[in-house]
């Protein structure tokens, strides 16, 4: 996964290497589909994210750019909310306090 050098947060990152492990460790049970869309899904994140770790951008908007239904994107999420990578409230998507973007 292609991580933006541009991206600055707190002193831990999501590094290329802590995303693979987080969608290991988040889909190691799941589908093949699923962790494929979860890792696209977390691509796209740090790619879209502002530099606070929000995202503000619908589902919709989620789901049309990567061309992924929105049934496997919303599963995808819950998962992520469950481990706690990610929260969502008032239609944003956030990275909790212990994951940050790349340096």
């Amino acid at each position: 996964m292609a991580i933006s050098e541009s991206r600055k947060m707190g002193s831990e990152s999501l590094t290329e290497i802590k995303a693979g492990e987080i969608c290991r460790d988040c889909f190691a049970s799941e589908s093949e589909r699923i962790a494929e869309t979860g890792e696209m899904f977390i691509d796209y994140f740090v790619k879209n994210a502002s530099e606070d770790g929000v995202l503000f951008k619908t589902i919709k908007e989620i789901t049309s750019d990567n061309n992924i239904p929105h049934q496997t994107l919303s599963k995808v999420l819950k998962i992520l909310e469950e481990k706690k990578f990610i929260y969502r409230r008032n239609g944003i998507i956030g990275l909790t306090k212990n994951t940050r973007l790349k340096n």
